[in-house]
């Protein structure tokens, strides 16, 4: 035997336990991904994936920001939302995004080979119009990637928009129901439920109003309203909004029946957007709401899912 070392055999069993527990679904969905994506309009777009607890065709969510915020203030939520949900919830695949000027999406090629820096605090409309028209597409490319590789189903995207986030997820929502469907294949109807945080009627030149005109938006998307109710002018841009819906989404004629996919939750504080979301004692109540949300009205609708490129009709 030499001078090798006895190593007692409760200790290979516990170290063979550390070793399985490192495999399991819940230890492998601790690991997050950095990535940058590059918008058409030549953004360096800063995101990062969250793979679900170790589940195929995972419940995809898109967090976005508010003005002036970054993804990184919501990798705790998005770290909550990827592990299991309760004995039966969802593991949800998260993406966390920095819009353009924001965190580490601060750069972009321009046409002729110069570069420009974007500054949040100095953005123009037309940057604020690109968030949805081009930082959203780049997102929703690489969503249909995770897709095809089953990782996860694009048919059940759900957006957690907060504040500027909710009116960029909002318009972006109206783009997506606005594709007509094909005979060959999915190319748009993605977004089945809008998690709206602190959002407002007007921001930063985007009118969330014309959003919820389009039909597949206004009747056919899930929708819950976070905010703070003790702010007066948040509290009736919430209520215009949900007015603007709330005929599309009846109670149910009974109790027995599933709960109204059209909800408010209204916390007693004047704290709004990031800052509601990162409020201890708070928080963990607001994110568990989302995800029972998520798991009921969308994750439990079953949604087929489908290859989006190269599929044979």
């Amino acid at each position: 035997m030499g001078n090798r070392p006895i190593v007692p055999q409760n200790s290979i069993c516990l170290l063979g336990a550390f070793l399985w527990l490192a495999m399991t679904p819940a230890a492998l969905a601790q690991e997050s991904k950095d990535i940058t994506l590059k918008t058409k309009d030549g953004v360096n777009l800063a995101i990062t994936y969250y793979p679900s607890a170790g589940k195929e065709h995972a419940l995809p969510v898109v967090i976005l920001h508010d003005q002036q915020d970054s993804r990184v203030a919501y990798d705790s939520i998005a770290r909550k939302l990827q592990q299991p949900q309760g004995e039966d919830g969802e593991s949800f695949a998260v993406v966390t995004v920095d819009l353009r000027g924001h965190g580490g999406s601060t750069k972009q090629k321009l046409p002729d080979g110069t570069t420009r820096e974007l500054d949040a605090a100095k953005l123009k409309k037309y940057d604020f119009e690109a968030m949805v028209r081009y930082d959203m597409e780049a997102v929703r490319t690489f969503l249909v990637d995770k897709n095809d590789k089953s990782e996860i189903n694009l048919n059940e995207l759900s957006i957690i928009g907060v504040g500027l986030g909710a009116s960029v997820g909002t318009i972006w929502a109206s783009h997506d129901w606005a594709v007509p469907p094909l005979t060959v294949g999915k190319q748009g109807q993605d977004v089945k439920a809008l998690v709206l945080v602190s959002p407002r009627w007007k921001n930063k030149g985007l009118l969330i109003q014309q959003a919820f005109r389009q039909p597949g938006v206004k009747k056919e998307v899930a929708l819950i309203l976070i905010y703070g109710r003790d702010n007066s002018k948040v509290r009736s841009d919430v209520r215009r909004i949900k007015k603007q819906v709330e005929k599309y989404h009846p109670e149910p004629e009974s109790s027995d029946g599933k709960p109204n996919d059209l909800a408010g939750l209204g916390v007693p504080t004047s704290l709004q957007g990031g800052k509601l979301l990162q409020e201890v004692g708070i928080r963990d109540k607001v994110v568990q709401r989302i995800a029972d949300f998520l798991n009921l009205h969308v994750a439990q609708e079953n949604h087929e899912w489908l290859k989006r490129r190269n599929r044979i009709p």
